[in-house]
């Protein structure tokens, strides 16, 4: 085979190693073999140069087996025989895989918790029984609207799955072949001036003090209502957004005055700033009690402009900051974007954030 190959860092010594898997030849005989190689570096990009020519190697000696076993067996009159494994077969229990998977990278919560849901609706007890027929069935149950929630479960799963395949002595991941669905091209829209009033109107606690904390702040709904008393220092919210927390970048929001007055008038009541009212992060409720409040105020959910909901007010907040002069290196800070485009340009310009302070009411 020989072009199979994963990349992983191991604990135990800190060096790079390279997991192949390859072909050898007795006479007519062929034999896959897995390999592990210590690639004696700590340097990933090193790693990556080694690993290419690992893989190159690999897949010419696979060549040479096959075709040196096919003259031996057409010599000889006979056929080339496959052994596709050699001692008994490696096996991965779904409720290890995590464990094992975080040994080579860290695992966001999100995906996590679809895994552990996975494993307990999935009936399957060992990565080898799932296949690409099975996680699409399980797809279409747990996302029966597809779109954009298929296409998010169906990544998390794959993207363990993928980390596993050595261990769990598999060729692919079954959710590899499935094709994400077709999303909606609606895009979500700013809540206007408007109809952020209107929704102040009909929100009842705690959706109003956290559609406050949203506009102005700019964060989204689980980083709203998980905020913490410890997480502010004065006039800034120092934290950690819990979709990026995995890359360790922490964001600096200068409170605004009015900000500052709703703070000061919400109950102390736990470490959370909405410690006074129950919140489950991901929790269906949430989004269907917003999208209430979004009737009782008049405001469709969905129009030519685009989508409403929660994250809105972050939409507002990003397009208010622009409409104020304030850099787009500091907005970023902000609201704590991350993505390999533009990591490079984020800044903690405390100067140019702290311009937010002075957005009009």
């Amino acid at each position: 085979m020989g072009d199979k190959m994963a990349l992983r860092k191991r604990k135990a010594d800190r060096f790079w190693h390279a997991y192949f898997v390859k072909w050898e030849r007795d006479g007519s005989t062929l034999r896959k073999k897995q390999v592990e190689v210590c690639l004696y570096t700590h340097d990933r990009d090193i790693a990556r140069k080694l690993e290419s020519d690992l893989m190159r190697k690999a897949r010419a000696d696979s060549l040479e087996a096959k075709a040196g076993a096919k003259i031996d067996a057409l010599l000889n009159g006979g056929t080339v025989s496959v052994q596709r494994s050699t001692g008994q077969k490696r096996r991965l229990k779904l409720a290890d895989a995590l464990e094992r998977a975080g040994r080579y990278r860290e695992i966001g919560e999100t995906a996590k918790k679809l895994w552990r849901r996975f494993e307990r609706e999935s009936g399957f007890t060992y990565l080898d029984e799932i296949t690409p027929e099975a996680a699409f069935a399980y797809l279409e149950k747990v996302a029966p609207k597809g779109g954009k929630n298929f296409n998010n479960i169906r990544s998390a799963l794959n993207g363990i799955m993928l980390l596993l395949l050595i261990d769990a002595g598999l060729d692919s991941s079954p959710f590899e072949r499935i094709r994400s669905q077709r999303v909606s091209s609606l895009s979500q829209r700013p809540i206007t001036k408007d109809e952020y009033f209107r929704i102040l109107a009909a929100a009842p606690e705690p959706w109003n003090s956290a559609v406050k904390i949203a506009w102005y702040t700019g964060m989204r709904e689980k980083d709203v209502f998980t905020l913490k008393w410890s997480e502010i220092h004065g006039d800034v919210i120092r934290r950690l957004p819990a979709k990026t927390a995995r890359f360790r970048r922490e964001v600096l929001i200068p409170i605004h005055p009015a900000l500052a007055a709703v703070l000061d008038a919400l109950p102390h009541k736990g470490e959370r700033v909405l410690g006074a009212w129950p919140y489950k992060p991901n929790y269906v409720g949430f989004a269907t009690a917003f999208s209430r409040i979004l009737e009782s105020a008049g405001i469709q959910r969905e129009t030519p402009e685009g989508r409403v909901n929660f994250n809105s007010l972050r939409n507002s907040f990003i397009t208010r900051c622009d409409e104020a002069g304030i850099p787009r290196h500091a907005i970023r800070g902000i609201v704590g974007h991350v993505s390999d485009e533009i990591t490079d340009l984020y800044s903690h310009d405390e100067t140019s954030a702290r311009l937010i302070q002075s957005l009009p009411e």
